[in-house]
């Protein structure tokens, strides 16, 4: 094995692809959540939405192959999802990265939005719904190290969930 070697944990609430997944990943205090918009209702009691959360709305483009996406961050996220379930329609499903540990305040959330919108403008591989860059907050040097070992986690979750947005292309 690699040092870059790793385990993910997708467990398929309803017990099919397209339904609620919960992902796990070895040596990560975080957890991913992906919803189906169809199911946002019925999951908005869940520990993972009433947290301070990072969350990737996902849909397709009316302007070719590229996904459509927006980048938001929410304390809780649970009602800036309810607000998008009635006010974006271009979204069909949402992952949403949160702390297991509640260790996440909103300057980190903060600071996974403002990185994953860079990334993904930086990429181009999404249309970007998220027009408005916040700016980083302030971190410790110990926060920084934590805050980006967790990014690093998300960023190689997203690829497993069908999420390339922040994925630059390698040209040979």
């Amino acid at each position: 094995m690699t040092p870059k070697s790793f385990s993910v944990r997708i467990f398929c609430q309803d017990g099919h692809a397209d339904g609620v997944k919960i992902i796990a990943k070895s040596k990560w205090p975080g957890r991913g959540l992906v919803i189906p918009r169809s199911s946002l209702a019925e999951e908005a009691n869940r520990v993972e939405l009433n947290v301070p959360a990072v969350y990737i709305l996902v849909g397709p483009s009316a302007e070719g192959d590229l996904t459509t996406i927006y980048v938001g961050a929410g304390d809780p996220v649970c009602r800036d999802l309810q607000q998008h379930d009635s006010q974006k329609d271009f979204w069909n499903w949402v992952v949403v990265f949160a702390s297991k540990d509640d260790s996440l305040n909103q300057s980190h959330i903060q600071y996974f939005q403002t990185r994953l919108i860079r990334l993904a403008q930086e990429a181009k591989r999404a249309t970007l719904v998220s027009l408005d860059v916040p700016e980083l907050p302030e971190l410790s040097a110990a926060e920084l190290a934590d805050t980006e070992s967790f990014l690093d986690h998300i960023l190689t979750i997203c690829p497993l969930l069908g999420l390339y947005a922040f994925e630059k292309t390698v040209i040979d």
